[in-house]
């Protein structure tokens, strides 16, 4: 019993065995047939597929970048460093003014000669009061004349005092003058100037993508278009959108025009960081010579499917508006002989 168990399994394995050999040297040979048919048609058919996306290089650069004009001066103090990070309104620097003291030293001058204006005002006042006082009752009436012009004289000196006082302290403010940051952001100092005061730039803290597509490309590249950022070693990585294109290129009248873009990025970029990105492109492509006589021929079960072509050029290929699918399979060099529901290979 347990022999002839044994010959009926195995013989329903070679019969198994023998149905899968079949059913692969029937599939080998319909593929064959197909592919000879293919081959004596001498149509070629290609995949739909999305257009590739926009690859290309940028810089990553500060969202705002001033540089700064110091007044002029001898440096006082610089009171930041190199890549240091202040807030709106912070000294930066304070600078003497050298050709306001010298102003300052010949205004100090005219304020000492109005000093002793006024002393020597002050001593004929004096003397005419005592010479007055001293004058028996028929003199005192001319003397008063004199008196009271002594007194005018004084009143004129003060006033001139005054005057020249005023000058010396708006002189002695401008002495010193402050460079204060005019935004929050991070500041770059550079002390090989040659007047000996450090060039100040402030960059802003929020940072940047900075790209330039060519003209050529330039149709490919909208306000909005999602875009992903890696650094040349594939990190950091970012997918944000494009806020800004310029419409006037960078280079012009210099052979082909470049226009250059901008989108935010995050604090893990670094300022000045080479990057690598890829702009995704919406839609299909086929092939230029997909496209006969205004028809496309989709391939269906093995065979020629004539439509009309709702595509539009684009360089060397087209892209579909309508009436094909990504993956779907299309004749990729139809021809006058090609007819609709003719055999070819998918």
């Amino acid at each position: 019993m347990k022999k002839k168990k044994v010959l009926i399994i195995s013989a329903i394995v070679v019969a198994v065995a023998v149905i899968a050999f079949v059913g692969i040297n029937r599939m080998n040979r319909s593929k064959a047939m197909e592919a000879k048919m293919m081959e004596q048609s001498g149509y070629e058919t290609y995949k739909v597929t999305n257009v590739p996306d926009l690859s290309m290089s940028g810089k990553i650069v500060a969202g705002k970048t001033q540089a700064l004009m110091s007044p002029n001066g001898k440096l006082d103090q610089l009171n930041v460093k190199d890549g240091q990070e202040v807030t709106n309104g912070t000294v930066l620097l304070t600078v003497t003014d050298t050709s306001v003291q010298d102003n300052i030293n010949n205004q100090k001058s005219v304020v000492a000669k109005a000093n002793r204006m006024v002393t020597s005002a002050n001593n004929a006042l004096k003397s005419a009061q005592q010479s007055y006082n001293q004058a028996d009752e028929e003199s005192k009436p001319s003397l008063k004349d004199a008196v009271s012009k002594a007194q005018q004289d004084v009143n004129d000196a003060n006033t001139d005092l005054n005057e020249e006082n005023s000058k010396l302290t708006e002189l002695q403010n401008k002495l010193h003058a402050n460079l204060n940051a005019p935004f929050d952001g991070i500041v770059s100092v550079d002390n090989n100037s040659k007047d000996g005061v450090p060039a100040i730039t402030m960059n802003s803290k929020q940072k940047v993508l900075q790209a330039s597509v060519s003209e050529y490309d330039y149709p490919k590249v909208h306000v909005g278009d999602s875009i992903e950022i890696t650094g040349v070693d594939g990190s950091p990585s970012q997918k944000t959108t494009i806020t800004k294109i310029n419409q006037v290129p960078s280079n012009q009248g210099k052979g082909t025009a470049y226009y250059s873009f901008s989108a935010d990025v995050n604090d893990e970029f670094l300022y000045g960081q080479s990057v690598k990105l890829k702009i995704a492109q919406k839609g299909l492509k086929i092939p230029e010579s997909a496209v006969h006589n205004g028809s496309i021929f989709k391939v269906v079960h093995g065979k020629a499917r004539k439509i009309k072509a709702d595509v539009s050029k684009s360089g060397d290929v087209f892209l579909v508006n309508s009436g094909v699918a990504k993956g779907e399979v299309i004749v990729a060099n139809p021809d006058d002989k090609l007819k609709d529901g003719e055999n070819v290979n998918d």
